[in-house]
């Protein structure tokens, strides 16, 4: 079993010299994981700014969207992403899989609730 998990990452460093950490890049990993903890990359997304015009704003449109991100730069997150921040990515996979854990033991409670009530 695998499920896919949206990691979010902000200020993420593409580039580093001498310990500053530069050409920082916020965005959006589509992470499938197992009931292991492991976990790979499917798609990455970075953070876009689209103009709008008044009456778009003020309808709710928002002017930060989410833009497939071009080959070479999906390279270089994907790395970022699964070395120098492994630990970070892995503490929210296995957050994740401890919520999924207490999700599916209250979808069994309640399904054996309604089988005794005979729902």
């Amino acid at each position: 079993m695998s499920n896919i998990f949206s990691y979010e990452f902000e200020e993420l460093p593409l580039v580093i010299v001498n310990g500053i950490p530069a050409a920082l890049v916020n965005g959006l990993a589509e992470i499938r994981y197992n009931r292991d903890c492991q976990w790979h990359i499917e798609s990455i997304s970075v953070e876009g700014h689209q103009l709008l015009t008044l009456e778009q704003r003020a309808a709710g449109k928002k002017p930060w969207v989410y833009v497939k991100a071009p080959f070479d730069l999906k390279f270089m997150i994907s790395d970022r992403l699964e070395n120098e921040w492994h630990t970070r990515v892995s503490d929210a996979i296995c957050e994740q899989l401890a919520s999924d854990r207490e999700d599916a033991l209250e979808a069994r409670a309640d399904a054996r609730r309604d089988e005794r009530m005979g729902l």
